[in-house]
């Protein structure tokens, strides 16, 4: 009897233990910065806060892909990038592509979107090269 107590004492506080140890893991994943907007950093949290919004995307195979993301101009409003004349949207393996800010405030649906751990970019109605994947910094010139 004396056993099967300990081991429940045991079993209950490893329990314990582990839920404490994987929200402070969830918590640090999502408080890491994971993008660059000018000068400023953003976590998943930071872009969540600016407010989410869906967009629907279809690719050259007529295949349409619902996106949940942050609104593009509302995210360079916050940066203070909205006075820049273009940008450039740089990719973790460094593949850029820019527009100009007035494209880029005039897409109502283009968005910075959550793409499992990373980001991309979605501008149903521009250009396919300025969909970029693994999105990590955009920039102001």
């Amino acid at each position: 009897m004396k056993k099967t107590k300990l081991l429940v004492t045991l079993f209950i506080v490893m329990a314990f233990v582990s839920a404490c140890t994987a929200t402070a893991a969830t918590e640090e994943v999502v408080n890491t910065a994971i993008l660059t907007v000018g000068e400023k950093t953003y976590s998943k949290a930071d872009l969540e806060a600016l407010g989410t919004m869906s967009t629907d995307y279809t690719d050259k195979e007529g295949v349409t892909t619902t996106y949940e993301g942050v609104s593009l101009s509302a995210l360079l409003d916050d940066a203070g990038l909205s006075g820049s004349a273009e940008i450039v949207l740089t990719a973790s393996d460094g593949y850029e592509a820019s527009l100009t800010m007035e494209e880029a405030v005039a897409c109502a649906n283009c968005i910075v979107a959550f793409d499992g751990d990373t980001l991309r970019t979605v501008m149903p109605d521009l250009s396919g090269k300025l969909n970029v994947k693994d999105l990590v910094a955009i920039s102001g010139n």
